[in-house]
């Protein structure tokens, strides 16, 4: 977060799916074994740093012909490169012996997993015979494998730094195409990494085997740090919550970290949750666009850095955030981020209002945060863009990236404030949310008319045509007591977000500016077209502050310079929540 820097995956998208939709001979339905050995090697020239990664996967009851794909790893996941075009030295064999792999590059349908995108341009292997019995694949990996940043994006990427090192599935673990499922161990060969590491996955520290067969989403949302890392507590249990961080944050990790134990607890409680199975917390430096993170599979990773990236009070957020996608509905269909106002407009309601109401989030932080989002939605000159132009624009605007956590947010307040004024009280959102989750749960595909079924029995059917506009880019607004009887609407003159050139030019690889807007701020600041920027820019936090600058490195023809401004624009008014005088004291907390 940054303060809200996009917690970015493709934000709570569907349950689970497949990577893409091709399948291997026999492969679909199956069940094997995949044992992954992780082994960080320091670097020759500095022995408290890792250097390298070694990668071995064991694979029994994998099957492919000749010709047909083996492995497959996406080219860019949720706009992170992988390391596909940087692997070294791949081996496989299987009970033949040594097999002989080539590679080809394909571009696959898209396919959502749940905080991620799969599919896209891949690379595959391809056998030069048909596999046979037990396989086992090797390869390498640099510690920092991050090809040129592709703008805002997820926590995916391998980070070594601190004497550790950590990555999501998602970049490194080359898996066969197809709905597979694996008994799955996750092991570490520590032999060669600097003095004094330790291996954490997802599923605890060390050795461990996951209590359910994994399929190839869970496995690639799978997150694994190393090296000379911190933990909590400092021995870590076999089940149930866990943490741990790379480097130093300059703040107390351990405390943060006891806090976010405790709010699991509640969301566990919650939820009903009879289990309590691994599930890990992940911190590590970000130097770009700190504060952000993104939930994975029995597990979620922030990041912290400098300034407002090692704000405790802003990361709590955004773990509260991130927790919650751990537990709660998305909806399936439509696949990828058409559906994400739902699952990221949930997390965003909860996100404060769970720790309001467990009494672990003071009244003021539960306002900042109410206001924080209204103020970023309602100055938005895109707040009533199409939820449909919502997956077209993600990763090109700003304004269009946030709409599903702003907008989907102030929507499902609107239908909470109904359903307690429906209800006398007795129901709430939680109603629905958990309804919602049961339908999944039941194994049935979610969708929009699950959602919309839920609202015509608790509602009626104004409440389905009042969704069905909200889709359509209508703009919430909730009533003035609807976020509790301590607190009422007003408004503010506040200043919309004006970036000054085209939005799109921060999500390309090479940031060239055009489309400069005269006597913006960018340019009454002396930017010009043609100007290159050099360092990659997050947007999702300065969006939503009011006085905080944009700081660019500029490269003209041989000149590399600084340039700083307000990305400020007109001034309008914008709803926002304040205290009711006299309600000091008095419970506030729905």
């Amino acid at each position: 977060m940054e303060r809200r820097s996009i917690r970015v995956g493709l934000m709570g998208l569907a349950t689970a799916l497949a990577l893409a939709t091709a399948s291997m001979a026999g492969a679909a339905g199956s069940n094997g074994s995949l044992a992954v050995t992780l082994a960080p090697i320091a670097a020759p020239a500095a022995p408290t740093r890792v250097g390298t990664v070694g990668v071995t996967l064991r694979f029994d009851g994998v099957t492919a012909n000749k010709g047909e794909p083996l492995l497959r790893l996406p080219m860019v996941s949720s706009n992170v490169d992988t390391v596909a075009t940087v692997i070294a030295g791949i081996s496989a064999r299987d009970a033949r012996g040594p097999l002989r792999l080539t590679s080809r590059d394909v571009d696959l349908p898209e396919a959502g997993m749940r905080d991620a995108v799969g599919g896209g341009p891949s690379r595959e292997w391809l056998a030069d015979r048909a596999v046979e019995g037990p396989l086992t694949v090797r390869y390498s990996v640099p510690a920092e494998a991050s090809l040129p940043p592709r703008g805002p994006a997820p926590p995916f990427a391998f980070s070594a730094d601190g004497g550790g090192v950590s990555a999501a599935g998602h970049v490194f673990l080359l898996l066969p195409p197809g709905d597979h499922h694996y008994r799955t161990t996750y092991g570490w060969d520590l032999a060669r990494a600097p003095r004094g590491s330790r291996g954490v996955s997802s599923l605890g520290e060390g050795t461990v085997t996951a209590a359910e067969p994994l399929d190839g989403a869970q496995l690639r949302m799978s997150f694994f740090m190393a090296g000379r890392i911190g933990t909590y507590p400092p021995r870590l249990p076999s089940g149930g919550f866990f943490g741990a961080w790379q480097g130093d944050p300059g703040f107390d990790a351990a405390a943060l970290l006891a806090w976010t134990g405790t709010l699991y607890d509640h969301y566990a409680r919650f939820f009903g949750q009879k289990e309590s199975p691994p599930y890990g917390v992940f911190l590590r430096y970000n130097p770009i666009n700190a504060g952000g993170g993104v939930g994975l599979y029995h597990a979620f990773v922030t990041t912290f850095g400098k300034g407002h990236g090692s704000d405790v009070g802003r990361i709590r957020l955004t773990l509260a955030h991130e927790m919650f996608h751990t537990f709660q509905p998305f909806i399936a269909t439509p696949a990828g981020l058409e559906s994400s106002w739902f699952g990221e407009g949930l997390a965003t309601f909860y996100q404060a209002r769970l720790p309001f109401r467990f009494g672990m989030l003071s009244s003021e932080a539960y306002l900042a945060d109410i206001n924080w989002t209204a103020a970023r939605y309602y100055t938005s000159a895109m707040a009533t863009v199409p939820n449909s132009e919502v997956p077209k624009r993600f990763w090109a605007d700003t304004r269009v990236r946030t709409l599903p956590y702003d907008r989907g947010m102030l929507y499902f307040v609107t239908v909470d404030d109904a359903m307690r004024r429906a209800s006398g009280g007795r129901k709430s959102l939680d109603d629905l949310m958990l309804a919602m989750l049961a339908v999944e749960k039941a194994g049935k595909t979610t969708g929009n008319a699950d959602w919309e079924a839920l609202l015509a029995q608790h509602l009626g059917p104004r409440a389905v045509d009042d969704f069905r506009a909200f889709l359509g880019g209508a703009m919430p607004l909730p009533a003035s007591d609807a976020f509790g009887p301590c607190f009422r609407r007003t408004t503010r003159k506040l200043r919309r977000y004006e970036l000054g050139f085209a939005t799109d030019v921060l999500a390309q690889t090479k940031r060239i500016v055009r489309g400069l807007v005269p006597g913006s701020a960018a340019a009454l600041a002396g930017l010009r077209d043609g100007d290159e920027i050099v360092d990659p820019v997050p947007q999702d936090s300065i969006q939503g502050e009011q006085n905080e600058l944009i700081r660019l490195r500029i490269r003209r023809e041989d000149k590399v310079f600084p340039l700083v401004y307000l990305p400020r624009g007109e001034t309008v008014d914008a709803w926002q929540w304040e205290r009711v005088p006299g309600s000091e004291g008095q419970s506030c907390a729905l």
